[in-house]
């Protein structure tokens, strides 16, 4: 049984063939400029958070013997505010998706989670993202389905190739196949 993270959670809300294929060690990010500068986003616009907010590593275990991890970068113990920080807001649903993820775990293990922010410091606008207590389930639920599309034997399906261009995915699963 896989565990299940964050990095999983956002593709869940992105691409469910993208999820299998990370998921099951073919990775593509790492050939993709987008997926380089977003974390150089990440680890460069806010240098000071280091000295006034903690790292946390935090795993839960689920029915079923599901496995959750996160590791957060940016929260705020003393307020009880996760911090992310994102490149544009082209993929939003699958940025909040992944703050209420980690909201999720910090509640499953007692630990105070008021409400989390996306920042997007090119944009310079953030989002609040709040997870209510009838919401749990809903994150519980996006856990599960993970766990099941990882763990299947085949790969599902492609996406339309409108929702592909931008994907580091892109060559691998639409080589030979698209006439430019």
């Amino acid at each position: 049984m896989k565990t299940i993270n964050a990095t999983l959670i956002n593709i869940y809300h992105i691409c469910h063939r993208e999820l299998w294929l990370h998921a099951n060690g073919i990775t593509m990010e790492h050939t993709s400029d987008v997926v380089y500068e977003g974390k150089l986003i990440g680890e460069e616009s806010y240098p000071q958070r280091a000295e006034k907010n903690q790292e946390l590593e935090i795993l839960a275990e689920l029915d079923g013997g599901i496995r959750a991890s996160a590791k957060i970068d940016f929260f705020d113990a003393q307020k009880g505010i996760v911090h992310e920080t994102k490149k544009s807001d082209a993929k939003e649903r699958a940025h909040v998706a992944q703050v209420k993820f980690y909201l999720f775990l910090l509640r499953k293990n007692g630990i105070p989670a008021h409400y989390g922010i996306i920042e997007y410091p090119k944009l310079r606008t953030t989002e609040r993202v709040d997870l209510p207590n009838d919401e749990m389930i809903e994150v519980e639920n996006w856990i599960k389905d993970v766990s099941e599309i990882i763990n299947r034997e085949v790969c599902p399906p492609k996406l339309s190739v409108s929702k592909c261009r931008s994907c580091s995915y892109f060559d691998f699963c639409w080589s030979g196949e698209i006439e430019e």
